[in-house]
């Protein structure tokens, strides 16, 4: 069996929509089944600003994520599909966005055949926001409410957390070059306008205590284009801190009068660069040998989240509900100068044990940090 390097150009596409209605949405919006259609549960972020609302029932909103991997001409009709399907063009709650990737691997040649093309659902000229950048963060099980709230306070939509669990070799290292938190943790995903990246960014940093010893790690993404309509629950401000620097901004006609402060605050921060995410989509119960492989090759670590492949079904029978294959997301951060390695250790894994549906992809990080010990 040989693998399939990918030559065409991919891009991994998020929607996160209210889990009520997301199984609808994605089956209007898709007149064709992809099997790199990973679907994620998760929840919102609950937002009591207010004395009384600590006598009321705490309702979380829960989320589906949906991750799809696809190949670049297929983006701009899977992206309007799902907006129109879910009206995120018309403001409603929701948000789906686009990564572009730099590497794409298949075990299985030859998974999206030149005649899966999806119809077109509408006409709707949708107007996407170009100016996006993700904020991705791991911690330690319970923190991550106050983190997202943190997040928030900082100008950003309601952040979005799943459960997930780490591999990290031994207990005893640290940060995001020698892991080592709690194998049960949760990761916060967040997109914001670019303008909000920074001082979000170290809003969760410093609730999140991300730069000492044990507590995690956070990262920046650059997003291609998407609509984000994610409400921040409770939020009453009538403007945050940051749009009102944005307003500023926009008189002064730059944002160079902030530079020195922005910079003084963060001068005691190593931020670490040069850095890539690697992720492997494997049948969950296959990627333990799979990580381990990896973390000789030089990866310091992965973060593991399950979900469910939207993309067939392996059991329908008597019109009982479909049950759909469990998968593994194992997401590994690391050096530019160790991608290689690694990577192709983890597809030489994927071969031996016949991981024949097994895939990858990789996109730069911008800028990570944790605790290195430097």
């Amino acid at each position: 069996m040989s693998h399939t390097t990918n030559h065409i150009s991919y891009s991994l596409i998020t929607a996160i929509l209210p889990k009520e209605s997301a199984k609808k949405i994605l089956d209007r919006a898709l007149s064709i089944k992809i099997s790199t259609n990973i679907i994620i549960n998760a929840r919102g972020t609950l937002y009591r600003d207010r004395w009384y609302q600590k006598f009321t029932p705490s309702i979380v909103p829960e989320n589906t994520i949906f991750e799809l991997l696809v190949p670049q001409n297929l983006v701009q009709l899977i992206m309007d599909g799902i907006s129109v399907a879910a009206g995120l063009h018309e403001g409603k709650r929701g948000a789906v966005f686009c990564t572009q990737c730099s590497h794409s691997v298949f075990m299985q040649p030859d998974i999206f055949p030149e005649t899966l093309i999806p119809e077109k659902i509408s006409d709707t000229k949708i107007n996407y926001n170009n100016h996006l950048t993700a904020i991705y963060c791991t911690i330690q099980k319970g923190m991550a409410e106050k983190v997202a709230i943190a997040a928030i306070h900082a100008g950003s939509s309601e952040p979005t957390i799943v459960y997930g669990q780490g591999e990290g070799g031994l207990r005893d290292k640290l940060g995001l070059l020698r892991i080592a938190i709690s194998p049960e943790k949760e990761l916060i995903r967040v997109v914001v306008d670019h303008y909000d990246a920074e001082p979000v960014f170290e809003a969760m940093v410093k609730q999140g205590k991300l730069d000492t010893p044990g507590m995690g790690y956070i990262y920046l993404l650059p997003i291609y284009k998407g609509i984000i309509n994610m409400a921040a629950v409770g939020r009453y401000e009538l403007a945050s801190r940051h749009q009102m620097i944005k307003a500023i901004d926009e008189l002064k006609g730059s944002s160079a009068w902030r530079i020195q402060s922005e910079n003084e605050k963060n001068n005691n921060r190593t931020f670490l660069t040069n850095l890539y995410r690697l992720n492997c989509v494997v049948e969950k119960g296959k990627g333990e040998k799979l990580i381990k492989t990896a973390m000789q090759a030089g990866a310091p670590g992965a973060s593991i989240t399950y979900g469910l492949e939207g993309g067939g079904v392996i059991q329908q029978q008597n019109n009982s509900l479909p049950v759909y294959r469990e998968m593994e997301i194992i997401e590994i951060a690391m050096r530019s100068d160790k991608f290689e390695s690694v990577l192709s250790a983890a597809i030489q894994s994927a071969k031996d044990d016949g991981n024949t549906e097994a895939y990858f992809y990789s996109q730069p990080i911008r800028k990570a940090l944790a605790f290195t010990g430097e």
